[in-house]
């Protein structure tokens, strides 16, 4: 298992992949190519459980339901739209 500092830890787990690769490179001194080995590394062992994926997919599902809405909103004013005109 590989051992990172707890910034990089951090980083990591909120999604920031790369500036987890700028904070190893400054920490440790390291190039470019290392560090992302090393962070990439660390992320394929700690992949994220469960429940973390279970909020990704109920934020997407609301995005369908919200693209319906806008667009029966934006056909809604259409026709008022063109009711006044008329």
């Amino acid at each position: 298992m590989i051992e990172l500092e707890p910034e990089v830890i951090e980083a990591i787990e909120s999604g920031k992949k790369v500036d987890a690769i700028k904070i190893l490179r400054k920490i440790r001194g390291i190039g470019l190519k290392e560090s992302k080995e090393l962070v990439d590394l660390y992320s394929s062992e700690n992949k994220p459980h469960s429940s973390s994926t279970h909020s990704h997919s109920g934020a997407n599902s609301g995005a369908g339901a919200n693209i319906f809405f806008i667009m029966v909103f934006v056909v809604a004013c259409y026709c008022i739209y063109n009711f006044y005109l008329s």
